[in-house]
């Protein structure tokens, strides 16, 4: 082989691994927005089905609202007679655009409770694309006439920033035990915040 053939091979092999290695480049990062997009989607899921079990059999919804550093909140009551542990339970769900995590915690509604600290739900949680007129992620819809159970509307827009791509979802839970006459189905005295609320124990951190 001469000089002039073992270059021109040597340049033809330089390119195919460049080519070879362009590929494996790109089906790396396909791959992890795959795994990321998996992630997400599990992260919606345990919301859902974490949000689901508890919250239809609260006799109570509050209307969310906002705390510290923007954090938004719901809090809801769940009668003894139909709790798990045969007591009126307090549970508070919040989202903190900071940190992008979705967290709740759960307390015996009870004269001078014990307040746990948050555990994380689902993380990565960002917020929407268009703020709308609708709050985030948390939504109660009041009680009616044409509708006699408190609802809760729940949209998550999940993914890691990094990534462009995000799972969105909107999901209605229905307080099974629930009315009209849930303490805090009225907001009389201020727009979206009910008059007599239940389990603010623990404020809105």
């Amino acid at each position: 082989m001469t000089l002039v053939e073992l270059l021109v091979s040597m340049a033809i092999f330089t390119i195919l691994v460049s080519v070879v290695m362009g590929g494996v480049v790109i089906m790396s990062r396909n791959t992890v927005r795959t795994d990321m997009t998996v992630a997400a989607s599990d992260g919606v899921r345990t919301a859902f089905q974490r949000m689901d079990r508890q919250v239809r059999y609260a006799e109570a919804i509050n209307f969310p609202g906002s705390g510290a550093d923007g954090r938004r909140y719901v809090e809801f009551r769940v009668g003894a007679t139909v709790s798990a542990n045969g007591k009126a339970m307090c549970t508070q769900w919040r989202w903190d655009p900071t940190t992008g995590r979705v967290e709740r915690r759960s307390w015996e509604d009870k004269p001078s409770p014990s307040i746990p600290g948050f555990s994380t739900i689902v993380s990565d949680v960002q917020a929407p694309l268009s703020g709308g007129a609708d709050p985030y992620p948390f939504r109660m819809v009041k009680a009616t006439d044409a509708n006699p159970r408190q609802r809760l509307v729940m949209r998550l827009r999940v993914g890691d920033p990094s990534f462009t791509r995000t799972v969105e979802s909107e999901s209605e839970f229905v307080a099974r035990n629930s009315s009209k006459n849930s303490l805090t189905n009225n907001d009389s005295v201020s727009a979206g915040v009910s008059d007599i609320p239940v389990c603010m124990a623990g404020g809105r951190p």
